[in-house]
């Protein structure tokens, strides 16, 4: 963004660091590690991370059980899209949401989708919701 406009704030809006960069928004950042930790961690077990490269690594690996794979990439798309409009929406001066706020909207996000998937029949994902709120605690 610096190269693109050199005069642009290049600090992170959601914790005041001095420089936002991937790495650092997704999920270095004080902000959005508490979101990843809160709806992660249950999910991940000793794999959680809030490293970028290794959480690459992690819902790529297709080695894992299907529905936590499921559930580790839909939560890590769900959580990515929620903290980059947060962002955005500071940005534009908009009041900010609180951590908690923006974990339970991303939690239901989550048992939507489930309950979407469930109601189509795909019997794939059947133990996908049990298995969600098993990981929250």
């Amino acid at each position: 963004m610096q190269t693109w406009s050199p005069r642009q704030n290049v600090s992170c809006i959601l914790c005041q660091d001095p420089l936002e960069t991937r790495d650092h928004l997704f999920f270095s950042c004080r902000y959005s590690a508490e979101i990843w930790s809160a709806l992660s961690k249950g999910l991940l077990g000793l794999r959680y991370t809030t490293i970028w490269a290794d959480l690459v690594t992690i819902i790529s690996d297709k080695s894992q059980d299907r529905i936590r794979l499921f559930l580790a990439r839909y939560v890590f798309q769900a959580t990515l899209h929620s903290i980059w409009r947060e962002r955005n929406a500071r940005r534009h001066g908009e009041q900010p949401t609180p951590p908690n706020q923006l974990i339970n909207t991303i939690d239901k996000t989550v048992r939507n989708r489930i309950q979407t998937i469930r109601n189509t029949r795909d019997h794939k994902y059947e133990e996908a919701l049990q298995t969600w709120f098993g990981t929250r605690c």
